[in-house]
């Protein structure tokens, strides 16, 4: 018998920290936010573009805006990479990206929020994000690799992506 018998944790299991990474071609989710929602299969994601909020929410296949995010039985969580454009040309509309030498990324990191009644962590763009560069991995320049699509065109929407996966 353990002097605990009959104790529960209080609150709820975070699984880490909760961040999605925006960089100018593609958005990061740590391995947190895959762990804290239960490794989903799919997620549709939002933007709130008045109080400059994203939020990623579970969802089933059969949704309209559903995209895929883990793979079917994921074992153990890992952090998520989208290059979804419609979530790239939303994010724009908050950030400015430097020029930043040929060898490195500029990034914007944001801290999320869990609701658990609502299976959904929201992530504010305007308050406590974090910039900065880090070193870009791949193909050094001039090694050939793969072309990357710019976005030059910054559009309104208030529904991101449908039916594409990540």
């Amino acid at each position: 018998m353990s002097v605990l018998d009959g104790f529960k944790e209080v609150g709820e299991r975070t699984g880490g920290k909760l961040t999605m990474t925006v960089m100018l071609e593609s958005v990061r989710f740590s391995k947190g936010v895959s762990e804290v929602l239960g490794r989903p299969e799919y997620v549709k994601l939002l933007v709130n573009y008045e109080r400059g909020k994203f939020a990623i929410q579970v969802c089933d296949e059969n949704d309209d805006f559903a995209l895929q995010f883990n793979a079917p039985n994921a074992d153990t969580p890992s952090s998520v990479t989208t290059r979804n454009l419609d979530l790239l040309v939303a994010t724009q509309k908050f950030f400015t990206f430097p020029e930043v030498p040929a060898d490195k990324i500029a990034f914007f990191a944001l801290d999320g929020e869990y609701h658990s009644d609502e299976r959904v962590i929201i992530f504010d763009a305007k308050n406590g994000v974090r910039s900065g560069t880090v070193g870009k991995r791949g193909p050094k320049a001039g090694h050939g690799g793969r072309k990357r699509r710019k976005i030059d065109d910054v559009k309104e929407a208030t529904v991101i992506g449908a039916n594409n996966a990540l």
